[in-house]
């Protein structure tokens, strides 16, 4: 195709950034892509120009992204601009599926791989059958799942073992663990999906005629959302494209937001270091929020170290201002949010750090017959430790007798009982007949201390059978001190406050395990309608989407952030903070034409750093202090500043200095400045925001 059709065809929706990124074909090219600038536009666009106007051939061309459903939409894109014959002959991989790749392309010169892959299904019973071995007890859902994120990040990250006990996990025993799943993995001669990108980096390194052989196959490599990547991910890449260096990475590390699984936005921060010469360009422009929610979120992240400097420019005109929701406790919002809920009649995220924060809403809804919609809801918290724990707790209250039960939690209650204490309390149970507890009180071994407290538990337990269903979890949490061993195992309190929330106005335990029951249905049988007004989900699970309105809710420290900056005492802990100013910035720019924050009374956190930095409302000056002053000069109008530019005229941008104007389009005009490129800047918010002149 002749370049000027497809200029005319292709480029001439682009903005100057976009072009200019679709036109760097040759050499290591990091496009960092802002939200809502359209890079999936650019990357699609550019593998067309390549194919179509270049003469690459289109299987020499390699384009990785992170999901299969990300591989799914850029080829359908692609095949709906450029035609599905031409679409055919692109290769769009995740990394998993290009390792599986290389490992065939390996079998295919060497001999048949000795492992086979493990399924999710199966991984998931070896890593109960290992827990069981290594912990001596049977693990709950949510510990599995914890498990199995720490192994993957591990591995991601390519960590030695001596570094697996600096890890901040949940899981203990982890090294062990760990150990314990990879031998048990050998022994079946099988292999997990980590381990199949490991298997598939290390025979690129130690074949260089495989590694030579894929090279000649692919010369150009594109990688969409590459913040996204992991460390592990990124070594192939790099390897795959060191002979030709023709390397395309669109991402954008203000958007990292998976480090639980080992994402590694420091490919992108290093991205000059590791590839000398390359080109960094930027896709600045949003076609998505209003300039009050942008100017919001690039003041938030600005303050995140690691990072490239850059800003989102609007290209809408001004809106609503970013709204704070001042309420007195994490309560209140929900109070609100339910009061205001049936009014709405436009699309409404209401998006939170994880999906507990939403149970306490989709049971009013649900109470209220209001429509809504969940995205991508998990429903551990009803197998969490915590929550299991203490439904185990209220069973013992009416099955003191069980010995099962007893076993589980003995160690749990606070009472100081040992496990030679209560095996000795199991065999005269067995022999007496008399329930745990009771026959506890007679080892001649027990502390006097916790004698005392093994003859109060069974009253406690009887009493909070028959305690309101708030006042029952208070007297496991303190009185019988589960608390205190969650504590003491650092596990997550916030789910007894979710189950304080739920168990508002019952009668009694009873109609909280019916509520939990209940509940957990709900969650598992939900369907999702299109015509749903409402939407519930994590900011994780909100990524890549918008929506007209969003309400941010439990911005505070313990949440979001999990802990407070001054918490953060080694470098860990702080780039683990860093990841969570990301998450918000993240969760801000969803938001097309309406940002709304609570903002809990006396609570710290990223909601109360986010007022201090809201312009504020300009207070008028009483008469009297007028006197003998000379008044300030109004600032300049829309009016007046376009009544006095033209094309070729020049303007001042506080931060972007000097430029020319090229042309004017309502309230937008597109600037060219020295050394910051061309801008497409709103006249009203720049003037309101003194950005402008």
């Amino acid at each position: 195709m002749e370049f000027e059709r497809f200029d005319r065809e292709f480029l001439s929706h682009l903005n100057p950034q976009q072009r200019e990124a679709v036109l760097a074909v040759r050499g290591p090219v990091l496009i960092l892509a802002t939200p809502g600038s359209g890079k999936t536009t650019v990357l699609v666009t550019r593998l067309g120009y390549m194919t179509l106007c270049c003469g690459i051939d289109p299987r020499s061309i390699l384009t990785m992204t992170y999901t299969r459903a990300a591989t799914r939409d850029m080829r359908t894109r692609f095949s709906e601009s450029f035609g599905e014959e031409l679409a055919a002959q692109l290769q769009f991989r995740t990394i998993n599926g290009i390792s599986a790749r290389i490992i065939s392309y390996a079998g295919e010169k060497f001999g048949r791989s000795p492992f086979t892959l493990l399924d999710e299904g199966e991984r998931g019973k070896l890593l109960r059958e290992v827990w069981q071995r290594v912990c001596e007890s049977y693990p709950e859902d949510s510990d599995l799942r914890d498990l199995g994120t720490a192994i993957t990040y591990i591995k991601n990250m390519m960590l030695p073992e001596s570094e697996i006990p600096a890890l901040h996990s949940p899981v203990r025993k982890l090294s062990e663990l760990f150990r314990e799943y990879n031998t048990a993995l050998r022994a079946k001669r099988v292999m997990d999906y980590d381990d199949q990108m490991l298997y598939a980096l290390a025979l690129l390194q130690k074949s260089p005629e495989l590694l030579s052989s894929l090279q000649d196959r692919y010369r150009y490599y594109c990688v969409d959302e590459a913040q996204d990547s992991s460390r592990v991910q990124h070594e192939i890449i790099r390897l795959l494209a060191s002979r030709h260096e023709n390397l395309f990475m669109v991402g954008d590390e203000d958007q990292s937001i998976y480090g639980f699984r080992a994402a590694w936005p420091d490919a992108l921060v290093n991205f000059s270091v590791e590839h000398p010469g390359a080109w960094i360009l930027l896709i600045e422009e949003n076609y998505r929020s209003t300039p009050e929610i942008i100017d919001a979120s690039n003041r938030f992240v600005a303050k995140n170290r690691f990072r490239h400097r850059k800003t989102i420019v609007p290209t809408r005109g001004s809106g609503l201002p970013v709204r704070l929701i001042p309420v007195d406790t994490r309560e209140a919002q929900i109070q609100w949010l339910l009061k205001e809920a049936p009014s709405w009649n436009r699309e409404t995220a209401v998006l939170f750090r994880n999906n507990d924060s939403a149970l306490p809403l989709i049971d009013r809804f649900e109470a209220m017959g209001l429509p809504y919609n969940c995205r991508n809801f998990e429903d551990v918290f009803f197998s969490h430790r915590v929550v299991s724990d203490i439904l185990d707790i209220i069973r013992f209250a009416s099955e003191q007798d069980s010995i099962e039960l007893f076993l589980k939690l003995y160690y749990k209650l606070g009472a100081g009982i040992s496990k030679k204490d209560a095996l000795w309390a199991v065999s005269e149970s067995r022999q007496s007949g008399k329930p745990p507890l009771i026959a506890l009180r007679d080892s001649p071994e027990l502390r006097d201390w916790s004698r005392d407290q093994v003859i109060r538990l069974p009253g406690q337990l009887r009493r909070l059978l028959h305690d309101r269903a708030e006042t029952a979890l208070s007297r496991i949490w303190e009185t019988i001190r589960y608390g205190r061993y969650a504590e003491q195992c650092g596990l997550d309190s916030g789910k007894y406050y979710i189950l304080r929330l739920l168990a508002s106005g019952l009668p009694g335990t009873a109609a909280l395990v019916e509520k939990l029951n209940r509940l957990r249905e709900t969650v598992a049988t939900h369907e999702n309608r299109p015509e749903n007004r409402i939407v519930l989900s994590t900011v994780h699970s909100s990524k890549g989407l918008e929506y007209d309105r969003v309400y941010l809710l439990d911005v505070i420290d313990g949440i979001l952030p999990s802990r407070s900056y001054a918490a953060c005492t080694d470098d860990g802990k702080k780039r683990e903070y860093e990841e969570e100013r990301r998450l918000f910035y993240v969760a801000m720019t969803r938001a097309k034409d309406e940002l709304c924050v609570f903002l809990c009374k006396g609570q710290p956190g990223f909601a109360a750093e986010l007022a201090e930095e809201l312009p504020k409302p300009e207070k008028p000056v009483k008469p009297s202090l007028l006197s003998g002053r000379k008044k300030a000069a109004p600032g300049e109008s829309p009016e007046s500043f376009l009544a006095r530019i033209r094309p070729g005229s020049q303007v001042t941008h506080r931060s972007f200095g000097t430029g020319t104007v090229l042309e004017i389009q309502g309230d937008l005009i597109l600037v060219d400045f020295s050394g910051h490129g061309k801008r497409r800047l709103s006249i009203s918010t720049g003037l309101r925001l003194g950005l402008l002149r």
